[in-house]
């Protein structure tokens, strides 16, 4: 066992890093909160990481992504993290997919003939958590969902629940109504009880700087949120928690 996980050894076991070093999770949206859930993941022993982001990193998203630093701006998330994971763990396997989500969702789980242990949904795009979601929940592939982390101050009001007994998150809400139409039951979603601030629009914040969005990305339409450093990373790390628990058979 390496040493770099010996101190997790001491409260799963050497057994419990070698299942961890074992299975492959693959985690769609690495921004301020799927960056996060890497982060603890590779941390904590994973032995396989598929990333799926299109994107690349702007000014605006050092503030609360693990990733984002003045020296990355302008370079692809997915990359930048993969160097950082094989800085902390040389002998974790990484797959990059810088894709958009829509209708290619089987494609991008079958394409390399990889089977997953666990799917995390970090996506702020409706359709394209929605997508995930139905996938793994007809194909029995483990999910956890997070809902909307933006326009959020209190991390400790970040909670896991089923998709059904969720309140006061809209995304949340949205999400809830059209899985309910679609009859899928019983997803895990990490979610906030904190009501939203409203954030300031005004002039100042109306819209994107170009270096938010390169010029090379289709991007979707979305409102953008305020935030911060401590929910979205929070949120983060509360599902590569669970990820791990329910890895390991403790809950």
């Amino acid at each position: 066992m390496k040493q770099i996980f010996s101190r997790f050894a001491m409260l799963v076991g050497e057994e419990g890093i070698e299942k961890l070093n074992k299975s492959s999770v693959i985690v769609f949206g690495i921004g301020g909160v799927g960056s996060y859930v890497v982060e603890s993941l590779v941390r904590s022993g994973i032995g396989k990481i598929t990333m799926v982001d299109f994107d690349e990193i702007s000014e605006s998203n050092i503030n609360r992504q693990i990733h984002a630093l003045k020296s990355t701006v302008g370079k692809s998330k997915i990359e930048v993290m993969k160097e950082r994971i094989l800085d902390i763990n040389p002998e974790c396997e990484v797959v990059l997919k810088k894709k958009l989500v829509f209708e290619n969702v089987s494609e991008i789980f079958e394409e390399d003939g990889k089977k997953y242990d666990f799917a995390v949904d970090a996506i702020d795009v409706i359709y394209s958590k929605i997508t995930i979601i139905e996938y793994c929940m007809k194909n029995n592939i483990k999910i956890i969902s997070s809902m909307g982390f933006g326009n959020k101050m209190h991390p400790e009001k970040i909670e896991l629940s089923t998709i059904e007994k969720t309140s006061v998150c809209p995304m949340a809400r949205t999400v809830r109504r059209i899985l309910k139409k679609k009859g899928i039951k019983g997803l895990v979603v990490a979610y906030s009880q904190e009501i939203n601030i409203k954030p300031d629009k005004s002039d100042l914040h109306a819209s994107e700087e170009p270096t938010e969005f390169r010029e090379n990305n289709e991007m979707p339409n979305k409102i953008t949120p305020g935030s911060n450093a401590f929910v979205p990373g929070t949120a983060g790390l509360v599902i590569s928690a669970y990820v791990i628990r329910k890895l390991l058979g403790m809950e």
